[in-house]
């Protein structure tokens, strides 16, 4: 158990270090005295320290009490023994150490004439070197821990001078480096003072008997890449530099050297002693230390004080029920510690914040002064576009503050220890903190085999980083975890730290994040699961001896989080759930220069520059230089370079020393030109898979230009250098030119950023670069010709032009996975989130009857709320009022609001509630949201929509292939089956008419490899580019309405959709239009799910005034929905875009009743729907940027998307969870209605009057005893119960039942049905006499017509089962021996759980559960006897739902030794597969499952609803 008193722990090390204090390291006689020493510094793991202090809290001095606590949460106060050292350095930056002028750190080196730098800094956003961000792979080339490149080591010199008053003589002098990457070095005035390793903590250095009075000259020596880097291999962005402060401060020669505040509070958690550890250093003689605590106001509350002749002394006072710290609740003291001589002269004074709060685990609970808490938390990275690693005080502020306005409570410091100065802020604002040491070798986590924890030469590092990060955290009661660090493994130097925490620092809780053992360690108090699904949670919760508080969850990359209510509602359902910390606050994009370099083609394409590239003389005018560094060109992804072929890439080129790739001109695997290898080029493309010819390089080639050509002509690949051709090989058929955009130095399929792993991308020159849409020949290219006036694209370097910033993502997604983004945008997927972190939560117990529920889920503080609410008829409020009430920690308070109104329209209504705050914080006005919810309280109706219908048809004629139809004020008209034109009062109303609508533009988590990439199976199939051909168009007259039924199809690759759309127009010109689309092909199964399904409406373009009735105001869906209230909303169309860093999917709002587009005189109403959007870029998928909107924006309309569903967001790595998806194998239906809007609707911004009469559907039950049985006939009884008080003036009801199966009578006609008096119609359903086993829906219909005039039609749908046939039995029920399994036992009836035996959950696939099968994990053998007497197998099979999107298998059924059956690969993405297999005289059958080829991480495979057929 640990308990956590209000500051941490001096920490002296246990077994690998030496306990007590740490004696200063020492420097040699004069450090590095040439390169190579420079070298051995940079190289040597061990030495990670010459010539400092050892570690400590800071201890800064003040010239008084009052002036240390004004400063004690601030820590930048005046001081006139403190110097900063921000501001003003010279700073030049070398290829390498080799060359930095060997005198610059000597007194007189003149540095004046170089560049002047603001720091802290880092080089990357000051764009002074090249940014490279990387994932798992290190960016040092080659990777060799602890060596580091000859090549390329980029190497800052820093000059800066201090003047120092004649006041500090006679005292001792410290320089203090708060943060500085990677190692460096140090001199004053000439004279060496010591190194350090790098990283994220303090490094101090004694400079007394360096420095004189006046001026002095500081010198140091920064590298890029040293042995310290391979610990840092943080997916981020890599820095490098002095990016924290530096200060100066002065003592006198006998200090307060350190301090370990504690506080240990009684049982009760009600009084308190207060302890404070300090060190006192120096020269010896007869001291005292005094401490005197204030409270919040100044107050002294105690003092203490003790007598030492130099060292440790430990003060101790009681302290009467202080009041306590929690997150929710910080209240802070002050602890004033003085050092005083024999005489009573004050020698030092300073101040430590002091928070009495206690943690501890009981109970596989979390408690915070003897209280549950719960950690809604995030992973913050520091990173700012502007200025990279370095995050300003201010811009530490704002995000505090911005977290707290979210109810983000939590913070987890990834991957590193964050600036001393938010962990000031989270003392004094509130923040529980998992302070985690900055050690990360994600490349090199396999421990023990591929593990740098686990070698002897690296484990003082590891040691070193951890005691340095306790040691200045210890005393700040924010923090709650010591975290042993991120994806470095579980090895020896973890479990090191964890030895040495519990002997020097027990009182926080251990915490541990590895991918494997998945976010756990036995040393760790807390479970860390990382990534989980809910199911998978919630099976961890179960299982865990622990409390869990996950590591990394919910990745919020891009347009995402979804499912993210179902963690919170686990949270709230079981005790040792206790929140995580989402993936990650703010997308780290780094702001560079928008340099655009001009296509000299007709074309005249987009390319602009990535990184730093250069520009120095080319072949012929200006070349592109690139450094290695992730420099490289991008060009827009424009229609025009998807060359199916012929084709030409062409370019000049003079390679740089190789660096591991040299692309040259790519587009991704699409068409490529590029070095194979060091000795290798090649040109190929994606002709039915990757085709190539390649040929050595001329041994000239380094250092030299060359002219190289890749021709494909359609029947063969041709590879030129210099004009002649130096390989050819045959091929034929379509060039398939992929996803990816055009790079010149970068390949953007096969080099993203976890790809690039012991290689850089290219180096060398490239001018005169071109891709023809045709191919060259033999004779142009031998005669030197280049026609790039008709080249597709024609790059030429020879000018670079500024066209402002941009936001890079630099060569990957990969740090776009913020909650805002990285200008602190706020997404809209934080109102979910703020949603479910919200302290006050609200319930009903009857919501109709006014009775509401509100808690306040704090431990700590109370909470004084404004509770609104607001009964709601769409836009019209019925009902509002307030109250004022105070909710204790824990407390709840009850709320009766009035019933509901009797509602004889049966009107959709509902009562919206929201508790606010009633005073102003630091980080909020009044009126901050501290809770909301809204409940639907009854009706169903949706005025406004349909208008009253009128008597008699509209005109309907044909002509060929031109259909109208016209009435009053309108004419509509078809073109073979298309509706081109609305057109109404004069205006026309579309732009393009409906079209099937089954794709979107990708979000992040379905286009980065490590999400679901779902992209690539879109355009394998086809699904991104489909074909419509129309099928039939028939014409006819019913009624009072003209039909138009049109069938098309749709058709890709590998999947087609059939669609039927009838469009039925009365004489209002209202058109109800019913949309039926059945998919189809062999690519079906490939999907894992439809983005999108529903129709499509291109409205022109002035319409730009949007409203709708659905989940609002930001976007919602299916998985996300739960902080977005229903409700009308007003937008515009440019409104609408939400800005992802990659452009993507967006704007959606789910639940919609109605939408319409308006410029304020006319417009388009459309309802029906259920998720609706609107979009000015049907192409965004080919934008990259903000900054390509312009190219991919829609030329004269817009388009809204009604659909009959979208799939929801999912998170990355996992996939949408089965309910939030769409099916690729089932039919779809909708039924919209289309309408102009009338000029008062479109002069009120689009919304309609809701006080209107409208279609008032019943409601339908279909009722069966649940069971069939075969060839028998079972009734089945469907109830149309009215539910507006005009009741129904008819009612026809029809149902259906799955094929083979008969139903009788076809349709009962019900007649006239009365409010409250409900009418059955009775049906007798036969199912076949084969009839399986399962279950089985039957839908009813009713159509229905009201007084008013309305039809409607309504279906419900019930469920029967057919049991097992006779002769069948449970494969689970009978013997069978499981011979091998890779996690846990195989499980009866239950999914398998990896670990015990029962450890599962119910059988899932693809949403379905099955109460009956065998839960296995791959690699499994189970032997079943079937002694000859069997004669058939069936079965569902799959990876269980609880695995996300994860698992990779292969099911196979072998009799008597030979396979029968073998499944393709699935995963958790695929359907459920249905197995059949013939047993008919085999003796034994053996089922397997076989990882897929890729390892079997959550091979979780079911063998559901396995039975077989027996004698």
């Amino acid at each position: 158990m640990r308990r956590l008193a209000a500051a941490a722990a001096v920490l002296m090390m246990a077994s690998s270090l030496v306990a007590g204090p740490a004696a200063p390291a020492t420097a040699g006689p004069g450090g590095p005295q040439s390169v190579a020493d420079v070298y051995r510094y940079l190289e040597d793991p061990e030495l990670t320290a010459e010539g400092q202090e050892p570690p400590h809290a800071d201890l800064r001095p003040y010239a008084s009490i009052s002036q240390a606590a004004a400063d004690v949460t601030e820590h930048d106060g005046p001081s006139p023994y403190v110097r900063s050292l921000d501001g003003d350095w010279r700073l030049k930056i070398f290829d390498r150490p080799d060359d930095v002028p060997a005198a610059f750190n000597e007194e007189g080196f003149d540095g004046s004439a170089w560049p002047s730098v603001r720091v802290p800094h880092t080089w990357q956003s000051d764009f002074a070197d090249h940014p490279v961000f990387r994932n798992i792979p290190t960016e040092i080339v080659p990777d060799d821990p602890p060596r580091v490149p000859r090549d390329v080591n980029p190497t800052g010199a820093y000059l800066r001078t201090v003047d120092l008053p004649a006041s500090w003589r006679g005292g001792r002098v410290f320089l203090r480096f708060e943060g500085v990457t990677s190692n460096y070095l140090v001199w004053v005035n000439g004279a060496y003072v010591g190194y350090d390793q790098g990283g994220y903590t303090p490094a101090e250095f004694d400079v007394t008997d360096r420095l004189r009075p006046g001026r002095n000259t500081i010198a140091v020596q920064v590298h890029r890449w040293g042995s310290g880097a391979y610990l840092e291999d943080f997916d981020q962005w890599r820095y490098s530099g002095i990016f924290r402060d530096v200060v100066l401060y002065r003592t006198e020669q006998t200090r307060l050297r350190d301090a370990y505040v504690t506080t240990d509070l009684d049982a009760s958690y009600t009084d308190a002693v207060l302890s404070a550890r300090v060190e006192v250093a120096g020269a010896p003689g007869a001291f005292t230390v005094r401490g005197t605590l204030l409270d919040g106001a100044g107050r002294t509350v105690t003092t203490a004080q003790g007598s030492t002749g130099g060292g440790r002394v430990t003060l101790t006072a009681p302290v009467a029920n202080p009041a306590k710290w929690s997150a929710e609740e910080p209240n802070l003291y002050t602890l004033a510690l003085q050092l005083l001589d024999g005489h009573g002269r004050v020698l030092q004074t300073t101040a430590q914040a002091v928070g009495f709060r206690e943690v501890e685990v009981r109970d596989r609970q979390i408690l915070v002064n003897g209280r549950r808490i719960l950690i809604k938390g995030t992973n913050r990275a520091e990173t700012d576009p502007d200025t990279g690693r370095h995050v300003t005080r201010q811009a530490q502020r704002d995000d505090v503050f911005l977290m707290k306005r979210l109810h983000i409570n939590a913070v987890r410091t990834s991957h590193y220890p964050s600036d001393p100065y938010l962990y000031d802020l989270a003392d004094r604002h509130g923040l529980w903190v998992d302070d985690e040491v900055d050690i990360e070798t994600h490349n090199r986590e396999s421990c023990p085999s591929v593990c740098l924890a686990d070698r002897p030469e690296w484990q003082k590092a590891f040691a070193d980083r951890f005691r340095a990060m306790v040691e200045r955290d210890k005393n700040h009661p924010s923090v709650i975890f010591w975290d042993t660090g991120n994806e470095a493994g579980l090895g020896a130097a973890h479990y090191a730290m964890a030895e040495w925490a519990d002997a020097n620092e027990p009182t926080r809780l251990l915490y541990h994040q590895s991918n494997d053992p998945d976010g756990d360690a036995p040393f760790a108090d807390v479970d860390g699961p990382r990534y989980p699904t809910p199911a998978r949670l919630e099976a961890r919760t179960l299982s865990s001896t622990k409390p869990i508080v996950m590591g990394e969850y919910a990745h919020a990359m891009g347009n995402g989080l979804g499912n993210f209510d179902q963690f919170w509602a686990l949270a709230r359902k079981h005790p040792p759930m206790q929140g995580g910390f989402i993936w990650d606050w703010a997308e780290q994009n780094l702001r560079q220069p928008l340099v655009l370099t001009p296509d000299s083609g007709p074309g005249h394409l987009q390319a602009f520059l990535v990184g730093k590239p250069g520009q120095e003389q080319g072949r012929r005018g200006k070349a592109v230089a690139l450094s290695s560094l992730d420099d490289f060109v991008d060009v827009f992804r424009d229609p025009r370079l998807d060359l199916t072929g012929p084709l030409t890439l062409d370019a000049w080129v003079k390679p740089g020393e190789w660096a591991g790739s040299f692309p040259i001109l790519t587009k991704g695997q699409g068409y490529a030109l590029q070095m194979r290898d060091r000795d290798t080029l090649e040109f190929g493309a994606d002709i039915n898979g990757w085709a190539a010819v390649a040929a050595d390089v001329p041994a000239d080639w380094y250092g030299a230009w060359h002219r190289v050509t890749g021709v494909y002509d359609g029947s063969a690949l041709h590879l030129y250098i210099d004009g002649s051709r130096v390989a050819t090989a045959p091929r034929t058929g379509a060039v398939d030119p992929g996803l990816y955009e055009v790079n010149l130095g970068h390949n953007a399929e096969t080099q993203q950023d976890n790809d690039l792993r012991n290689a850089r991308l290219g180096r060398g020159l490239i001018d005169d670069a071109r891709i023809h849409g045709v191919a060259l020949t033999p004779e142009q290219l031998a005669a030197g010709a280049d026609p790039s006036g008709t080249a597709v694209l024609a790059l030429d370097f020879d000018t670079f032009q500024r066209r402002g910033d941009f936001l890079s993502l630099g060569i990957s997604l990969s740090g776009t996975d913020g909650l805002v983004g990285s200008d602190r945008y706020v997404q809209p997927e934080t109102a979910e989130m703020a949603w479910a972190h919200a302290p006050v939560r609200i319930s009903a117990a009857d919501a109709a009857a006014g009775r509401i529920s509100l808690r306040n889920e704090q431990q700590a503080g109370a909470l004084e709320v404004r509770v609104r609410w607001r009964l709601t008829e769409q836009e019209r409020t019925l009902r509002s009022g307030t109250r004022t009430l105070v909710l204790g920690p824990s407390g709840s308070a009850d709320l009766d609001v009035g019933a509901v109104p009797a509602n004889p329209a049966d009107r959709e209504r509902f009562l919206t509630v929201t508790a606010e705050s009633t005073r102003d914080l630091p980080w909020a006005r009044r009126g901050w949201v501290l809770g909301q919810d809204q409940f639907a309280v009854g009706g169903t109706a949706v005025p406004g929509v349909r208008t009253p219908p009128l008597s008699g048809a509209p005109a309907l004629t044909t002509d060929g292939g031109t259909v109208k139809v016209s009435g009053p004020g309108f004419t509509y008209r078809f073109e073979d089956g298309e509706l081109v034109s609305l057109r109404t009062r004069g205006r026309e109303l579309l732009h393009g008419g409906p079209r099937l609508d089954v794709w979107r533009p990708p979000t992040s988590n379905e286009t980065y490899d490590w999400g679901t990439d779902d992209r690539r199976v879109w355009h394998d199939t086809g699904l991104d580019a489909l074909t419509s051909s129309t099928t039939g168009v028939r014409t006819t007259t019913e009624g009072d309405a003209a039909v138009v039924e049109v069938r098309t199809r749709e058709a890709g690759r590998t999947i087609a959709f059939d669609q039927t759309l009838r469009y039925r127009i009365d004489r209002r010109g209202t058109i109800t239009l019913r949309q039926d689309v059945m998919p189809s092909g062999a690519g079906l199964g490939s999907l894992p799910y439809l983005p999108r399904v529903g129709l499509a409406l291109r409205v022109p373009d002035e319409m730009q005034q949007f409203a709708y009735y659905g989940r609002g105001p930001q976007e919602s869906y299916n998985d996300r929905r739960s902080g977005a209230p229903m409700g009308v909303y007003r937008s515009t169309v440019g409104k609408e875009y939400v800005r992802y860093s990659r452009p993507q999917a967006n704007g959606n709002h789910t639940d919609a009743r109605w939408a319409s587009l308006t410029d304020g005189r006319a417009g388009l109403l459309v309802g029906g729907m259920r998720d609706v959007s609107v979009s000015a870029y049907d192409r965004l998928d080919r934008a990259e940027y903000d900054h390509q909107l312009p190219l991919v924006r829609n030329r004269g309309w817009v388009t809204l998307h009604a659909a009959a569903g979208e799939t929801g967001m999912g998170e990355t790595p996992n996939s949408v969870l089965t309910p939030y998806r769409l099916s690729p194998s089932v039919p779809y239906s909708q039924e919209l209605v289309l309408r102009p809007l009338t000029r008062p609707e479109a002069a009120a911004g689009g919304v309609p009057d809701s006080d209107v009469p409208a279609p008032c559907p019943p409601s339908l039950a279909a009722t069966t005893d649940g069971t069939v049985q075969a060839g028998t006939a079972e009734p089945v009884q469907v109830t149309v119960t009215a539910r507006c008080a005009s009741g129904l003036n008819t009612a026809t009801v029809r149902l259906s039942a799955p094929e083979g199966w008969t139903v009788e009578p076809a349709t009962v006609e019900l007649g006239t049905v009365k409010y409250g008096t409900p009418a059955t119609a009775t049906f007798r359903v036969t199912p076949p006499a084969d009839t399986d086993v399962g279950t089985y829906a039957l839908t009813a219909t009713a159509v229905t017509t009201t007084p008013d005039g309305f039809s409607s039609t309504t279906s419900a749908t019930v469920s029967t089962a057919a049991p097992l046939p006779p002769g069948w039995s449970w494969l689970s029920d009978r013997p069978y021996t499981p011979q091998t399994n890779g996690w846990g036992p195989a499980e009866k009836d239950r999914s398998n759980g990896e670990q015990e035996a029962g450890d599962g959950g119910p059988i899932t696939i693809a949403g379905t559960e099955y109460p009956k099968g065998l839960g296995v994990h791959a690699a499994s053998r189970i032997t079943v006897p079937l002694d000859g007497g069997c004669s058939r197998l069936r079965a569902v099979v799959g990876v269980d739902d609880e695995t996300g999107s994860g698992g990779s298998v292969v099911f196979s059924v072998w009799l008597d030794g030979v396979r029968r059956y073998e499944s393709a690969v699935l995963t958790g993405d695929s359907p459920a597969t249905s197995v059949n297999v013939d047993l008919t005289g085999a003796a034994t059958m053996e089922l397997r499952v076989d990882d897929g080829g890729n390892g079997n991480g959550l091979d979780h495979a079911d063998w559901a609803a396995a039975r077989v057929a027996c004698a």
